[in-house]
């Protein structure tokens, strides 16, 4: 509401006179006295906003130099399922495909952290749907799944790396009971990285870094930083927090070594986000592209959360019939090709 009357031609705040008008001859009355407080809101808001517009020159210039907001994607594993794999972080190669497709089709351009540091800095320089897909752990079957995918269509991504393990495997859940998993070999870190692939910092040993000393924790972050730089012969602008916990301690040690870094933490990203503070949403093998819609477009409008949840069962009613039709030898709608 606020966007489209800052938006409008002529401004709608004079013909908020009239409520407050209203609002004055009732002012004793609790409720109406809480309806032109917010009322006032608005009006103030929407007034700054038509101010800012014109020092813009436009809406557009408004929104490409303030307005940009970011989706971040998280995926962990994207191939075939296998023995020891954590179910829930594998999404398979037909349903990255799918999601990749979509957001083409869509309008999105997969960017780069640093694309998105760039317009914190400048304003400048994102298209006009960004979108960042990362990747966490380094996991040798992206390469082989998902790296392709993005290259096929255009997108640029960030694979984020436990730089103790590269060319490894993955100790760190091993420890835990999980099957062992190649993580990719610094020859095909240099080769995706040649080819627009952002690579960023996820320690080196994959802890819990709050749990650890100062001096631990040095060398985790600080010692992961320096590794993957001196692999890529670049500075490493992002990190990733292990497990997805940060602490006041962590992050204020990261923000020494690091300009962005990215959590757990489920949401969308904009200009007034704390850049080590970057939300991402988890995918998983179960995401439908009704999901990522949602996702990409609405996680941040709480009034219509509902929609998504609707739309999410009715994808899960029809995904149920495609099963028993083909059970009964009957070709599902969208599948005769």
């Amino acid at each position: 509401m606020h966007n489209a009357a800052a938006r409008a031609p002529v401004s709608p705040v004079p013909v908020m006179t009239v409520p407050f008008l209203l609002e004055k001859q009732l002012y004793s009355f609790a409720p109406v006295r809480e309806a032109g407080v917010r009322l006032l809101g608005y009006a103030t808001l929407i007034t700054r906003l038509r101010a800012v517009r014109r020092a813009a020159g436009s809406w557009g210039a408004l929104q490409s130099e303030f307005g940009k907001k970011l989706p971040v994607l998280l995926y962990h594993h994207v191939g075939p399922p296998r023995p020891g794999t954590l179910s829930f972080l594998t999404v398979s190669p037909e349903s990255f495909e799918r999601h990749v497709r979509w957001l083409a089709r869509r309008g999105f351009a997969g960017i780069r952290p640093s694309d998105w540091l760039r317009w914190l800095r400048d304003g400048t320089g994102l298209p006009d749907k960004p979108i960042l897909l990362t990747f966490d752990d380094g996991y040798a079957d992206i390469a082989e799944y998902a790296l392709p995918v993005l290259r096929r269509h255009g997108f640029s991504a960030a694979v984020n790396v436990v730089t103790g393990q590269i060319g490894k495997t993955n100790a760190w859940d091993e420890a835990r009971g999980s099957g062992t998993h190649r993580l990719m070999k610094a020859e095909q870190i240099r080769y995706w990285a040649a080819q627009g692939i952002e690579f960023g910092a996820h320690s080196r040993t994959h802890p819990d870094l709050t749990k650890l000393s100062a001096s631990e924790l040095a060398a985790e972050v600080s010692g992961s930083k320096n590794e993957l730089a001196s692999l890529l012969g670049s500075p490493v602008v992002s990190f990733v927090y292990p497990y997805g916990k940060v602490s006041e301690a962590v992050s204020a040690f990261v923000r020494c070594e690091f300009d962005l870094a990215f959590t757990t933490e489920s949401g969308l990203n904009y200009l007034r986000t704390d850049p080590h503070l970057l939300r991402r949403i988890n995918i998983s093998p179960n995401d439908s592209l009704i999901d990522i819609e949602c996702h990409t477009h609405w996680e941040e409008l709480h009034r219509i959360a509902g929609l998504c949840a609707r739309l999410q069962v009715r994808s899960s009613f029809k995904r149920a019939a495609r099963f028993v039709l083909r059970r009964q030898g009957v070709p599902a709608d969208g599948e005769r090709q």
